[in-house]
């Protein structure tokens, strides 16, 4: 009987190490967002400094990973913000959220 649960704790363990490395895999080929998209998670995305967001301007593409939105030069005086978009979905599994960090 001890035999069996050191096998089974063993498969678990090597399912795990697994599934880190096709997430760790996915996220390396086809990028952090992709991730954030189709299976949940957090995305920052860093904006230059002396830059800030437009924040109605962001838009994923629906059938890719990427996002395209638009920033503009921030004026004097103007301080940092950062903007978190979160995905609300019907199930409330595999939500995404997107972060805009100003510098």
């Amino acid at each position: 009987m001890k035999d069996n649960a050191k096998a089974g704790f063993g498969c678990l363990i090597a399912l795990i190490f697994v599934a880190v490395i096709l997430y760790w895999g996915v996220s390396l080929i086809f990028g952090a967002q992709y991730v954030t998209k189709e299976f949940g998670g957090t995305s920052t995305i860093d904006l230059p400094s002396g830059k800030k967001l437009v924040p109605y301007t962001v838009q994923w593409e629906p059938k890719g990973s990427n996002i395209w939105y638009l920033t503009e030069d921030a004026e004097a005086g103007y301080s940092p913000k950062t903007y978190t978009f979160h995905e609300s979905s019907n199930l409330g599994a595999l939500e995404g959220t997107i972060e805009f960090v100003e510098h």
